[in-house]
């Protein structure tokens, strides 16, 4: 059976945010019991890493907590407003519209942008670390993993399309297909439907106890043909980032 080993996620952190990702247990949630097929809706605690990046009061784009004060989210969702003070992040949330008893808002004081080619990633560095709990965690974010055909993974994201009048977060459940092109920084997946506000979120994968992000969304995930019809290929280019 073939596999894919995926070289994407962890050169645009810090070592002082590396550091934190060894001391930090991640890709835990007590709360995610369920394993669904199709487009869902969540419950609370379910994806407790998703973060909410909001402009003026306005969810934007998605990304996920990597660290005790780092979100990883897509490039093009701030690269037109790089400035970190036009942006806050907000955790635990579950609702773009409606209460959210377990969410925190968190100012944003460094953006950085990944510089290299192919790359469409960035970090935003958060000015107080939350408080974890069962409702917010950090995601694993470790390289080099290997993911065989068939492995189970979830897209997760904010739709103004979906999730009802109080824009709930929705799942996506998806499969690892075998790449017409077999770059070793690449995975592709069955055919998704993405809207725009996924952008930034995780495509991510069950291993070994843990939940790992093997991608960041972002309009560069292009729907291809390969061997098992039309499938999603996604570049597993957010390393790039994560050492600045």
């Amino acid at each position: 059976m073939a596999s894919y080993k995926v070289m994407c996620v962890l050169t645009l952190l810090t070592p002082e945010c590396l550091s934190q990702l060894d001391a930090v247990v991640c890709g835990q949630a007590p709360l995610n019991t369920r394993l669904l097929g199709g487009i869902s809706e969540v419950t609370d605690g379910e994806w407790p890493w998703m973060a909410s990046l909001q402009k003026d009061g306005r969810h934007v784009c998605g990304g996920t907590l990597v660290d005790e004060a780092s979100v990883l989210s897509s490039a093009d969702c701030v690269s037109s407003s790089p400035t970190a003070s036009d942006w806050t992040v907000v955790l635990g949330r579950l609702k773009q519209n409606g209460s959210n008893p377990f969410e925190v808002t968190l100012n944003v004081t460094d953006i950085t942008l990944s510089n290299q080619t192919g790359s469409n990633a960035a970090v935003l560095r958060l000015e107080t670390p939350p408080t974890l709990s069962n409702y917010i965690q950090p995601i694993c974010v470790d390289d080099g993993r290997t993911f065989s055909v068939g492995s189970t993974c979830w897209a997760a994201g904010w739709s103004s399309g979906a999730g009802g009048e109080e824009q709930v977060l929705q799942e996506i459940q998806t499969s690892v297909l075998d790449c017409e092109d077999k770059r070793s920084d690449s995975i592709c997946t069955e055919a998704l439907t993405l809207e725009q506000e996924f952008f930034g979120g995780p495509l991510m994968c069950h291993q070994d106890g843990s939940w790992y992000e093997v991608v960041v969304l972002s309009a560069d995930n292009k729907l291809t043909t390969g061997p098992q019809g039309a499938q999603m290929k996604f570049l597993c280019a957010v390393a790039a980032i994560l050492t600045g």
